[in-house]
């Protein structure tokens, strides 16, 4: 796999960059020893002779070893060597850049008067920003890795990134990826919970950790984190109903029920969850709140077998003049419907309306 910035004109942008920082305005002192190895060094810079460039900073940086420029042209060398390199070399190159980055960063921060140099304020910010550069740099090696399904290669880079960027949960959740596609399920929680150490309202890891238990039938903290993603996202109804799936696996059809009307709550013309609510309402025996459940769904899809079955429960439950109304708009949708004649007829009978018991009883009569 080779390196993602192989390219002629970064390069010369880099080298460019490397010689007006070596060349800045900075008057920190250096040791007697320290001076003319850095005058070499800057020469060495301008020659693009990197190899002796970087020879002459570090003897600057052995007898000086708190001299910025030094050290932060030896991360910038370092940095461009490596976006010249490939694969474990290049890795190699990265982390010894992020090492004089962090020393670059650590140092000018140290220095209690470091306003008073030229360039330190650009130097440091150029750091912190050279350090995230690393980082996207070695994570997408490490997403090349993974495509191509070379686990081991793409985990050990995430590894480093998680050691040298312990804040950043990509690399975590990049981990948690790899162990499940090997399989190693435990593995991924306990990243998932790294990074929730981290971040601990991120509600995708939330869910991923809610589903991962789920999946081994660990309901207990399913639960748990269900309840966690939905503190964090009460109006999403994706916590609502994957925690109703593990109440009805538990057969707590009633605390399912409840996890419903909160969705529909948030999802009020939501078809599919009205649907199902009326199916839990059937098993836990509420017949007011199937038909409660089955009128929206008949308002919002008005369809033969909606109005059918709202029909059969109102007629349990001998709501006549309901039972009529529905029962003729199922005749509306469907002429040839014999069982919603035979409705309105029974209505019609129960409600002593011979007008329509008349009508009807003669369509009955031509269908046979």
């Amino acid at each position: 796999m080779k390196s993602y910035l192989k390219n002629t004109f970064i390069l010369f942008v880099l080298v460019s960059i490397l010689i007006g920082c070596a060349s800045g305005g900075s008057q920190q002192p250096l040791s007697p020893r320290a001076q003319p190895y850095f005058r070499d060094a800057q020469i060495f810079l301008q020659q693009s002779n990197f190899p002796r460039a970087m020879e002459y900073y570090l003897l600057v940086l052995e007898n000086s070893p708190d001299h910025v420029v030094s050290m932060k042209t030896v991360a910038d060398l370092y940095f461009m060597l490596a976006d010249e390199a490939y694969d474990e070399e290049a890795i190699e190159l990265f982390e010894t850049a992020y090492d004089y980055y962090v020393r670059t960063i650590d140092t000018i921060n140290g220095l209690a008067d470091w306003t008073r140099y030229d360039g330190f304020e650009n130097h440091l910010n150029d750091a912190e920003l050279k350090l995230q550069s690393i980082f996207a740099k070695m994570f997408l090696m490490g997403q090349e890795y993974y495509q191509e399904e070379d686990f081991d290669a793409a985990e050990g880079i995430y590894l480093d990134l998680q050691r040298l960027f312990p804040e950043r949960i990509e690399s975590a959740q990049m981990l948690a990826a790899i162990a499940n596609a090997q399989g190693d399920v435990q593995k991924a929680i306990g990243y998932f919970m790294t990074i929730l150490e981290h971040d601990p309202t991120n509600s995708q890891i939330l869910l991923n950790l809610a589903i991962e238990f789920q999946e081994q039938d660990d309901f207990d903290n399913a639960r748990r984190y269900f309840l966690r993603f939905i503190e964090v996202e009460p109006e999403n109804i994706a916590g609502h109903i994957s925690l109703a799936y593990i109440e009805m696996q538990q057969e707590d059809y009633h605390a399912a029920f409840i996890l419903y009307e909160r969705a529909i709550e948030i999802e009020p013309e939501n078809v599919d969850l009205i649907s199902d609510a009326a199916n839990i309402a059937q098993t836990i025996g509420d017949e007011e709140k199937v038909v409660h459940y089955l009128r929206r769904l008949v308002y919002l899809e008005e369809n033969e077998e909606n109005v059918s079955y709202l029909v059969y429960y109102l007629a349990r439950m001998q709501n006549w003049e309901d039972l009529l109304t529905y029962a003729r708009i199922w005749f509306n949708l469907n002429p040839e419907a014999r069982e919603a004649v035979q409705f309105i007829i029974h209505s019609a009978y129960q409600q002593n309306n011979q007008e329509v018991l008349r009508e009807f009883q003669e369509i009955l009569n031509r269908m046979e």
